[in-house]
């Protein structure tokens, strides 16, 4: 890249120097200059004489192709979410919002399917295309903080949204809920309206996530009775386990597809129809729930808690057939993830401690959730079709 005074003297004299005719055109080879040499400093080791319009102009042009457009160009972020589910159009739309007020060129990902190797490839697609960082909802955390780390994050910043890889050193900062905690309030609905115990069963796209890890840890630590604000013992993917008054049948994966949710959920239901309560951890989890537990007429249908704000799962709230939801801040995902990563590229690097004051020592940055359920779910329900714009 052409220093920026050169590049200012360079478009300076382009106007003078088409006007010349060609055989009075002179080019000089210089010597490379160093970032503490002065950038006026022209050595003329070597001059020839353009004798065609064309030598000039293509002269001219390998002269200003190491220049940046005059008056700045964009900054080039990515956000690359875990799937391509509904839930991320407010991040988008935060995203979008802060884009236009940092003058960013957004790149916004939904990968479909949503796996690590999708990402992977994406991340690759978007380096070779000059990205200068990127925010990501990491699927199989574990193996895919490696590539982060090795091919990612020593190239451009970067940091993770939604779900965070479990090295804190392969990226810069986590954005996001608090998944435990969240989980912990999912734990405290069933207690609720499940009071007497019984049979659980809990859905999840995929257990490779650290959202779901966390999240299924903290509504199973609420039922053993376990008072605590941060994550600990890992419970394991084990059929028909003792949880306080519960019994966790299993913890049920589908691929992030909401039709395999559906037939999982009925397939429990067929062979525990006392079913007690169902959770359900991910946004499309909840309606595809619902729809096996309508098809399945039993006598006494199970509760169901739910996350995230699905339209579906919050009409299901105001008729009574799901007691609750936990929402998360999508919007605030996508804002303040393009925010973040604009001052990084600008080597802003004291900007977390600035604006985020009560960020831990692991660089997380936690946005609260909410528990949505029939007394305020009208209010939130008219708000959110508002920012969606529906």
């Amino acid at each position: 890249m052409i220093p920026g005074a050169r590049c200012a003297r360079l478009w300076a004299w382009n106007a003078s120097l088409l006007a010349l005719p060609c055989e009075s055109i002179i080019l000089y080879r210089t010597t490379p200059l160093s970032n503490t040499r002065n950038p006026a400093d022209f050595e003329p080791t070597m001059k020839h004489r353009l004798t065609s319009p064309l030598l000039a102009l293509a002269a001219l042009s390998l002269l200003l192709a190491g220049c940046p457009a005059k008056g700045g160009g964009q900054t080039k972020l990515a956000f690359i979410t875990n799937n391509a589910n509904e839930f991320w159009t407010l991040a988008q739309r935060g995203s979008e919002a802060a884009a236009k007020k940092e003058n960013v060129a957004l790149e916004f990902k939904m990968p479909s399917p949503g796996t690590s190797e999708e990402q992977q490839r994406i991340i690759q697609d978007l380096l070779s295309k000059g990205i200068q960082g990127i925010a990501i909802s990491a699927n199989d955390a574990e193996n895919i903080a490696g590539f982060l780390k090795r091919d990612v994050a020593s190239k451009v910043p970067l940091i993770t949204q939604d779900n965070d890889v479990p090295d804190a050193s392969a990226r810069r900062c986590y954005l996001g809920t608090h998944n435990y905690r969240a989980g912990r309030a999912a734990g405290e609905l069933v207690l609720k309206h499940a009071p007497d115990g019984g049979k659980l069963a809990i859905f999840v796209g995929q257990m490779d996530a650290q959202n779901a890890v966390e999240r299924r840890q903290g509504v199973i630590d609420v039922l053993l009775g376990i008072d605590q604000k941060d994550m600990k013992d890992r419970t394991p993917l084990t059929a028909n386990q003792k949880v306080g008054k519960y019994m966790l049948v299993d913890t049920f994966t589908d691929e992030a597809k909401e039709d395999k949710c559906q037939q999982r959920a009925q397939d429990a239901l067929t062979k525990h129809p006392d079913m007690a309560c169902m959770v359900g951890l991910w946004a499309y989890n909840p309606p595809a729930m619902l729809r096996a537990v309508k098809q399945s007429k039993l006598d006494k249908a199970p509760i169901i808690v739910g996350f995230d704000e699905d339209y579906q799962t919050l009409d299901a709230i105001q008729k009574g057939e799901i007691v609750g939801t936990i929402v998360q801040n999508p919007y605030e995902f996508g804002y303040q993830s393009i925010r973040i990563l604009k001052a990084f590229v600008e080597g802003n690097n004291d900007f977390l401690k600035k604006e985020y004051p009560s960020i831990d020592a692991q660089n997380r940055i936690y946005i609260d959730h909410r528990v949505i359920v029939k007394n305020n779910v009208d209010e939130f329900y008219t708000k959110l079709k508002e920012l969606r714009g529906k």
